[in-house]
């Protein structure tokens, strides 16, 4: 899970870099997936899951929302709300496998 964490949050770096690159989109969709597989087998990691999910969609949608007009976005904020969610997963990830 903290691998997968880690590659994501890279990925979602490079998206940003390249917003309208759809292999960007479908390698951060993979990440998405498989972590979301790791946090089924840990009901501990679903509340923090879904804050990641729903910084994610807004950054997402950010993106999108730039690409449809030729209005500016300033996506720093969601990308910032979202690397906080991820640090506090990978936090939580730490002390379930630090538990266990």
């Amino acid at each position: 899970m903290i691998a997968s964490l880690e590659a994501y949050e890279a990925d979602v770096g490079q998206l940003l870099g390249l917003p309208g690159d759809p292999e960007h989109y479908r390698r951060v969709g993979r990440h998405v997936d498989d972590m979301r597989m790791y946090v089924s087998t840990f009901p501990t990691l679903a509340v923090a899951w879904v804050e990641v999910l729903i910084r994610h969609f807004e950054l997402t949608h950010g993106l999108w929302r730039l690409q449809q007009s030729a209005e500016p976005a300033d996506l720093a904020a969601p990308h910032q709300q979202l690397l906080a969610a991820v640090a506090r997963l990978r936090q939580l990830c730490l002390r379930v496998i630090a538990s266990a």
